[in-house]
């Protein structure tokens, strides 16, 4: 095997380590509960699988490890839209996205990961990219960058590292320079669902709201599980007067969060706008049932009532 193909093996290994976090707040206990069971690709159950549940609301959220038998559980949970990274050592990992109730039975999650077959990682390697992961759950972005950047000179062909870079001069605002980075992890990383959905919400940010548009289309609105980033999507489409895209998104978004005011405002105004009165009517009211005070809740209203007449 050539250097080449093993540095870009060692690039999906890396990745176990990408989306590793500091123990965050516990804003998100609850009373609800969800368990679930993580095994190979042949079906054996996986013991010492990380799994990292984050709750979108709360921004907070834990990990727990599977058991001898791949089993796993959390409890104590709110309810509400969670994120759930799979993370075990030789394996690829695998991000989902889940709605949990906090009252009544969840069903459970069955998840399975795929074995990769390659070199082992120098530890030095592994050991600075989780420092790296910890610093920027620190907001020590610097710091983070500083690691980062030593290790794409030491392992230049390991493009997956300019992920990180992406995601840090994305924290820190510098928007362009975060596409820049992402363009160049573009062919190594695996997720490309979740690629675009950074360069579109970048572009979003710049106001470039053309290029953000080809960005998500890419994916198509159904692969998209991120209520904020759909948001974004159905306002571009919006402002544009592509109704019935914005309408698309802000569905979705609404599917996955039946609470988010914003969206549920933009799509009964989408509605409105191209003369849907009867959706228009049926989602503002939904709107209403979550906010019937504030003075956004009072337009709604005005509009329910020329609705009405």
């Amino acid at each position: 095997m050539t250097h080449k193909s093993n540095m870009r093996i060692l690039t999906i290994f890396i990745l176990v380590l990408l989306s590793a976090t500091l123990v965050w707040p516990q804003a998100y206990r609850g009373r609800g509960r969800v368990k679930g069971k993580v095994t190979d690709s042949e079906g054996n159950p996986l013991e010492g699988v990380t799994v990292r549940l984050f709750n979108v609301d709360k921004q907070a959220g834990f990990e727990v490890k599977t058991n001898q038998k791949g089993e796993w559980l959390a409890a104590f949970i709110k309810g509400g839209q969670w994120n759930i990274d799979f993370e075990k050592p030789g394996y690829m990992p695998k991000k989902i996205t889940v709605h949990l109730k906090e009252l009544g039975r969840n069903k459970d999650i069955i998840v399975q990961l795929e074995k990769i077959k390659g070199p082992a990682i120098p530890d030095e390697l592994l050991d600075k990219v989780e420092k790296s992961n910890e610093l920027f759950s620190q907001k020590k972005y610097d710091e983070a960058m500083n690691i980062l950047e030593d290790l794409t000179a030491q392992y230049p062909d390991v493009k997956v590292l300019h992920w990180n870079i992406g995601n840090i001069y994305f924290a820190k605002g510098e928007y362009e320079k975060a596409i820049e980075h992402y363009l160049i992890a573009k062919d190594e990383y695996p997720n490309k669902a979740e690629f675009w959905m950074a360069v579109g919400n970048a572009y979003i940010q710049l106001k470039q709201f053309d290029k953000a548009v080809e960005a998500f289309n890419n994916i198509g609105i159904d692969k998209i599980d991120d209520p904020a980033t759909l948001y974004n999507l159905g306002e571009v489409f919006f402002a544009q007067n592509h109704l019935d895209k914005a309408i698309e998104a802000l569905k979705r978004a609404v599917a996955l969060k039946p609470d988010m005011l914003d969206a549920l405002y933009l799509l009964g105004t989408a509605y409105f706008s191209t003369g849907d009165k009867e959706n228009a009517r049926l989602i503002l009211q939904q709107y209403l049932q979550h906010d019937s005070t504030s003075q956004r809740a009072k337009e709604v209203k005005l509009i329910l009532e020329t609705i009405q007449k």
